[in-house]
């Protein structure tokens, strides 16, 4: 698969290259341990590891992903999240294949998706408000899913000076998104 890389500017972009077949082979344990993190069982994790490279998979034909690692853990979040949602939904209900069929439509308002881009323009403005490494601790960490001692191994820093710069961004951002709700 080929793909633009975004952190190239101008007429200077080179292709990236990524084999799904290597990437399942490289980071199948990592993005199940990842996800067993965050669903209740390791048979969930597992499907959803699974789906996860479907997905994958099916995309790169689409569109043009840059990062095949990146991509497989965000759409491994979005399949975490959706599924406990699920989840939390069906425990209350007697049917849940007529509740499933009943569900709202998921779909941002046009007021929730000016809500939203509001609150993302809040925590990127929050965000180059500390140096690089504080920007770095929180990427790897809420974007890519490190644990604080592997982004301490990669960045060769102590894990609790990772951790310390996450609490410090994330105690900034809260203040900042709640003084823009007031």
């Amino acid at each position: 698969m080929i793909a633009q890389n975004p952190r190239d500017r101008g007429d200077k972009a080179r292709p990236v290259t990524f084999d799904v077949h290597d990437l399942f082979r490289r980071h199948s344990k990592e993005l199940t341990r990842f996800l067993r993190r965050r669903v209740p069982s390791a048979d969930v994790a597992a499907d959803l590891t699974q789906e996860a490279f479907l997905a994958l998979w099916a995309a790169r034909s689409r569109t043009s992903i840059a990062d095949g690692h990146a991509y497989l853990f965000r759409t491994a979040t979005n399949l975490a999240i959706n599924h406990n949602r699920r989840q939390r939904i069906l425990s209350f209900v007697d049917d849940p294949d007529t509740a499933l069929a009943t569900l709202a439509d998921e779909t941002p308002s046009a007021e929730q998706v000016l809500l939203s881009r509001q609150e993302l323009m809040i925590v990127y403005a929050t965000l180059k408000e500390f140096p690089p490494a504080h920007r770095a601790v929180f990427i790897l960490s809420r974007i890519d899913g490190r644990t604080f001692a592997e982004i301490g191994r990669m960045l060769d820093i102590q894990p609790r000076t990772a951790f310390g710069h996450m609490v410090r961004i994330l105690a900034r951002m809260k203040l900042r998104l709640d003084e823009a709700r007031r």
